[in-house]
């Protein structure tokens, strides 16, 4: 029996010391793991946190403690749109700040628009799609480190992340099938308080693609779509206060919006040639109805951006009576395939056209200038254009130079894009058009005053028992009162 305990005893010690791996010198060797967090930012999306889980506690922590270095793809531009995804160089990231809870440790990274991403872009196929092979380096700089008052001797820090969360994890992901047949993947944003509010967002080319045979090796989904473009500020204090709360709608296109046959074949050498039409336009119109149905909305606001601008522009012309507002941010839907008789029965549906002059992918002057020109002479009655030279991070945080003349989406999900005439805010004028008709007033007031015209609720017949059995009542008392003096 003694032996019996005695065994225990010796493997508990064991693990105990394997656990802690304290020695007997003084020293201890530390082993953790880490778990990642991803925020859409205006260029794209990137990691900004990196939370340590170590076995035993630092002493001293702070900035330079740790060195981070970013492992993921690029693609290879110097083959053009033959070119491939490869790996990426490592890249050293700068810690910003850290916060220690513990054996708790967390990083937060200095993002700019030139950091790595989990996410790729492809020049050939146009998509966005997750690096296959992406994880952090983490090491201990050229410092002495201690854990309790000993000398750190090793400190190894798994390769995986154990977990991501991101920005846009707010969204909750769902599918939907048409009766065509086209299946799509979405993400949906439900507001804190209910809403009769639904705003459904169309993302630009490489945001979709999830059944394109171009990227059949590689995977995407719905929160690819909003983390690329930075679609998470629609679920974002600003926007959905400024609406007063919304339902929001994130649907991701099996290929891209502009393809007219759903095989992709007006797509050749990374460019698309448009006809004004959608393979897509149907199933999605369905989409669309079936969700605003499921969430109990009453108004709906298109929006989108490039592939989804001209998604966004052909809803609108298809279907004008069914959408309260359209925002086509960098439109591609070329304005010689726009029919007069399609302007004119849309010219009375709340528009804003948001566009960059110096657009170099989508062409104003082929696109945007002539139909708001057109749709100006027909005397459309809510139309704003917001138009800006160039597209600057007016942050001034992540970027000197300018970005792309098309990235114009930048504007309208920082609620920067104004309209050039009467100075009105994106987001302001949306909220303007969701506004409730008032119940007149009068009407109100006659009911108060007249009430034979007052709404009739039932309550007035049981008055009328009431007051019957009570009257009852009174004249039998009296009856026998009378009876018995009698």
């Amino acid at each position: 029996m003694l032996k019996k305990i005695f065994s225990l005893f010796v493997c508990a010690m064991m693990c105990l010391v394997s656990t802690n791996l304290v020695f007997a010198d003084g020293t201890v060797d530390i082993h953790g793991t880490y778990s990642i967090h991803v925020s859409g930012y205006d260029w794209g999306c990137a990691t900004d946190k990196v939370t340590l889980t170590l076995d035993n506690p630092i002493d001293h922590v702070d900035e330079n403690t740790f060195k981070v270095v970013e492992n993921s793809e690029t693609f290879d531009y110097s083959q053009g749109p033959a070119g491939t995804i490869i790996k990426a160089a490592p890249t050293e990231r700068t810690v910003k700040s850290v916060k220690v809870d513990g054996n708790k440790v967390e990083l937060e990274l200095k993002v700019r628009a030139d950091t790595p991403s989990p996410i790729v872009w492809s020049l050939a196929t146009q998509y966005n799609t997750y690096v296959k092979d992406y994880y952090f380096e983490i090491s201990a700089n050229d410092t002495q480190l201690t854990s309790n008052g000993q000398v750190v001797q090793s400190l190894e820090i798994e390769k995986e992340y154990t977990s991501k969360t991101t920005s846009a994890d707010v969204f909750d992901l769902g599918s939907y099938q048409a009766k065509d047949g086209v299946k799509y993947s979405y993400a949906s944003y439900t507001p804190q308080n209910d809403s009769d509010t639904l705003v459904v967002w169309l993302h630009g080319l490489g945001e979709g693609g999830k059944d394109a045979d171009t990227i059949a090796d590689r995977t995407t989904d719905p929160y690819v779509t909003a983390l690329a473009n930075k679609v998470t500020a629609l679920a974002g204090d600003e926007f959905q206060n400024t609406l007063g709360g919304a339902h929001v709608l994130v649907p991701q296109c099996p290929t891209y919006w502009m393809d007219n046959d759903g095989k992709q074949s007006n797509f050749n050498n990374a460019s698309i040639q448009a006809d004004g039409t959608s393979y897509y336009q149907e199933s999605l119109h369905e989409l669309i109805a079936a969700y605003k149905e499921k969430v109990g909305a009453k108004k709906v606001v298109l929006a989108g951006c490039s592939n989804g601008g001209y998604m966004t522009l052909l809803m609108g012309l298809a279907y004008p009576q069914e959408y309260d507002a359209i925002v086509p941010i960098c439109e591609a839907v070329p304005d010689s395939y726009i029919t007069d008789e399609q302007l004119q029965g849309v010219k009375d549906l709340p528009m804003y056209f948001i566009y960059s002059k110096d657009d170099d992918t989508v062409d104003p002057t082929l696109h945007e200038i002539p139909t708001i020109n057109r749709l100006k002479s027909l005397g459309a009655s809510n139309l704003h254009v917001s138009t800006t030279e160039h597209v600057v991070d007016t942050s001034g945080l992540y970027k000197d130079e300018n970005y792309s003349g098309h990235w114009s989406w930048i504007y309208f999900f920082n609620n920067e894009a104004q309209c050039d005439e009467c100075g009105v805010k994106s987001f302001d004028w949306i909220a303007q058009q969701l506004k409730t008709s008032e119940v007149p007033v009068t009407d109100n007031k006659k009911a108060k005053n007249n009430p034979s015209q007052a709404v009739k609720t039932g309550d007035t017949a049981h008055g009328k028992i009431y007051a019957m059995i009570m009257m009852f009542a009174a004249a039998r008392y009296v009856f026998f009162k009378q009876r018995k003096e009698a």
